[in-house]
């Protein structure tokens, strides 16, 4: 399926997380991959954050996956800004304007993987370059949507998932090195690394495996 959109099943994931998400109100933006999945869970999961004036989605494509398939392939920026203005990817009674999302930097080609290729290297640099801009950024709270595999190159974290782990920058990150580290939580992560079958696994998916 090219640029896959979320099914009622995703879609009523995000409803729960917006409902558990205690941070809306200190949101100042929401960070999005431009594929189509990734901005509409954004708006879905996000929408009491984007309701607050001030607040908008900014689609960047360093966050987009980061593999080849069909599905990880972006629409051109004509067409998902045209999708975006007719309301065609969230239902209108959320209330968020298409006025809400940000393209920005949505440049020509940025769903070619010439550039954005899914070799390791690639993606790693992409993942530092991304946690730069990240640091850069004069908001204090950001909300990153991105995807499964780029968000092990993204966080530097391969021991494994944890949907409620939570990243900071280090002490010691510049605008030119900028890293993150989990917060202590009292949840252990399972060991193994990247040898853990579900993280093999992912990078498999991704055509890494090998690179």
């Amino acid at each position: 399926i090219p640029d896959a959109v979320l099914t009622p099943h995703g879609k009523s994931q995000c409803r729960h997380l917006s409902a558990s998400f205690p941070h809306h109100d200190s949101v100042a933006l929401v960070v999005a991959s431009p594929l189509r999945r990734a901005l509409q869970t954004a708006v879905h999961a996000f929408t009491p954050a984007l309701h607050r004036d001030g607040v908008k989605v900014l689609l960047q494509p360093m966050a987009q996956e980061m593999n080849a398939f069909a599905c990880d392939i972006g629409t051109d920026r004509d067409e998902l800004e045209r999708q975006v203005k007719a309301g065609e990817l969230w239902d209108t009674k959320l209330g968020v304007s298409g006025e809400k999302v940000d393209f920005d930097l949505v440049e020509e080609g940025w769903n070619s993987k010439g550039k954005w290729a899914p070799d390791r290297a690639t993606v790693q640099r992409r993942g530092a370059k991304l946690r730069s801009w990240l640091y850069g950024r004069k908001e204090e709270i950001v909300v990153v949507v991105s995807h499964g595999g780029f968000l092990h190159a993204l966080t530097e974290d391969w021991n494994g998932f944890n949907a409620s782990a939570e990243f900071v920058f280090t002490e010691k990150s510049t605008q030119s090195s900028a890293h993150v580290v989990e917060k202590a939580t009292l949840t252990l992560k399972p060991d193994g690394g990247e040898k853990q079958p579900h993280v093999v696994k992912e990078v498999e998916d991704v055509g890494l495996a090998g690179k």
